[in-house]
């Protein structure tokens, strides 16, 4: 997802953060060691290098670390998969958990200390496990589902929906009202991949799990599936029922509208309260998930910095500490999740923020009610959701028609997976 241009906070690390537990070895204590990092940023990210490198300067000043920064939704994956393609891995990488899965079999990813997967939460952990073995350490998570004003639905008396019938009551019941039901953005095509994800989670991947392999494999298909075809009338559903200008807008100003009470619901993810918890502090915010028809659908959870090392890196003691110490050190991770609004996938770590929408995720997760959304985004890969956004696009502006983009997507089916050449 692309970062925006509203995000230019950086919060700083005071100088006297507590050490790590272990220090580095004896040797590279006289010489000055240069680790390459390829980091894919998020919506939240953009910062975070700069918190880290002061965290270095005071625990690490012997370690330098040589960032290379780009959007996650648009430069991550044709960056690494042409360093992995020219035979130059960085030292470290920064994508989600999703990549894990992606890239583990290609053999360029190494495989992550016992002493730091002990420390992540086991529904983290699962997502970056690749036949028995940890190939990422995970960092936070973000939740998405519908992010709604409560204070709006109290003053109309409204509860949030968990059908498809009751969101159709709702949106009935605001637009009578004259408030409008959705903010939406549609000037990205990553936002309308990120809701199709929404919705295919608890419409189709929740009733079959493999659902992109029998994809690949010519079971399945776009075209001519009921399930497939609702899922992308949810995007006209929220196109119908935002603003006029929906298809102009993009993040940055339905972020703005959304915090200024100019809309009930929102279908995004938890990154959007950054921007809210600067500019619209006296509104009241709470979750759900985006209703499916039976009426049982989950919040989704998204591992999102995840920390993977090259498989053939010089640096590999070096590596396994510093990775240990970013999960060891409690002020740090606290400061990072703080920064990024995201909820901690470490075990004993909490953030020091009360987050908005907090009440809700812990309801949601303790009454089992949360799936993670790597399950859909590791069988087809983002670049193919992207691309199949794009389509969906021209159809949300009639320029072609659903049956096209369905076609589209068959037509697309071997590139829903990524295949290094010689890799199954």
């Amino acid at each position: 997802m692309k970062k925006p241009v509203f995000l230019g906070l950086l919060l700083l690390l005071a100088p006297g953060l507590a050490g790590c537990s272990q220090a580095l070895p004896e040797e590279t204590k006289s010489t000055q060691i240069t680790i390459s990092v390829l980091a894919g940023q998020s919506t939240s990210d953009a910062g975070v290098e700069d918190m880290i490198d002061d965290w270095l300067a005071v625990n690490y000043p012997e370690v330098k670390l040589d960032w290379e920064c780009v959007d996650w939704g648009d430069g991550f994956t044709p960056k690494i998969e042409g360093r992995f393609a020219a035979g130059d891995v960085p030292d470290l990488m920064i994508g989600k958990a999703q990549d894990v899965r992606t890239y583990a079999r290609t053999g360029n990813l190494g495989v992550i200390q016992k002493q730091c997967s002990q420390k992540i939460r086991e529904e983290a952990l699962q997502a970056v496990t690749v036949d028995g073995e940890v190939y990422g350490m995970p960092y936070n998570a973000w939740y998405q589902g519908v992010i709604y004003n409560k204070t709006i639905f109290r003053s109309l008396g409204l509860e949030p929906p968990r059908t498809e019938a009751e969101l159709d009551e709702v949106i009935r019941r605001l637009k009578e009202a004259g408030v409008v039901p959705f903010a939406a953005h549609f000037q990205e095509s990553w936002k309308v991949a990120n809701m199709t994800m929404q919705y295919l989670m608890n419409e189709v991947f929740s009733d079959s799990p493999d659902w992109g392999t029998q994809f690949r494999e010519g079971t399945r298909n776009f075209s001519g599936n009921p399930q497939i075809v609702h899922c992308m009338e949810n995007n006209e559903k929220i196109l119908e029922n935002s603003w006029e200008d929906a298809l102009q807008l993009d993040q940055f100003q339905s972020d703005s509208r959304f915090t200024q009470g100019e809309a009930a619901m929102y279908l995004t993810g938890s990154w959007s309260l950054q921007f809210a918890n600067q500019y619209g502090k006296e509104l009241d915010f709470g979750i759900f998930p985006y209703p499916c028809r039976e009426g049982e659908a989950k919040l989704l959870r998204e591992t999102n910095m995840t920390f993977m090392k090259s498989a053939y890196t010089e640096h590999e003691d070096i590596l396994d500490e510093l990775l240990f110490a970013l999960l060891d050190d409690q002020k740090l991770a606290q400061e990072i999740l703080d920064f990024t609004q995201s909820s901690s996938v470490v075990k004993g770590i909490t953030p020091a923020y009360e987050s908005r929408i907090q009440e809700d995720i812990e309801w949601y997760e303790q009454q089992g009610k949360v799936t993670d959304v790597s399950v859909g985004n590791a069988q087809l890969t983002w670049d193919f959701q992207n691309a199949l956004a794009a389509e969906q696009l021209s159809w949300l502006k009639k320029e072609k028609t659903l049956e096209e983009v369905l076609e589209f997507a068959d037509q697309n089916r071997e590139f829903s997976s990524y295949q290094e050449e010689g890799v199954e």
